[in-house]
């Protein structure tokens, strides 16, 4: 009977010694990077109806995506008509703003947006 327990001890730790080596060996797959954009307005302060150059870095998000800009008007967020492609996890729009005062713009793609960015228009 004591050889009979033994060699179930034997074929066991050889099995829990396989299976944990397996696991062990087995690679994980690295999580997906997590998307953020940054925005840059080329000048703080513009003239009314001037172009204003927006550019930007992503990170986890594909080369081919849409980035928009939007502006804050009251509570909501309004997309601009223009936009741009992420080309090498970077992008550049340029945008007339035609409304006096400070705009506050963010750029998006997707649900990812980039912290907010305020212009003056003179």
């Amino acid at each position: 009977m004591n050889v009979r327990i033994a060699a179930v001890s034997v074929v066991s730790a050889a099995l829990v010694a396989t299976g944990a080596g397996a696991a062990v060996a087995a690679p994980q797959a690295a999580p997906a990077p997590k998307a953020a954009i940054t925005l840059k307005a080329s000048a703080p302060v513009v003239k009314l109806g001037d172009p204003v150059t927006f550019t930007g870095r992503t990170a986890g998000i594909k080369d081919g995506s849409k980035v928009v800009i939007q502006v804050k008007e009251g509570a909501k967020w309004v997309t601009l008509p223009a936009s741009a492609k992420v080309a090498k996890g970077a992008f550049k729009v340029a945008e007339k703003l035609e409304k006096k005062g400070v705009e506050v713009l963010r750029a998006k793609d997707g649900n990812t947006v980039s912290k907010a960015v305020s212009v003056t228009v003179k």
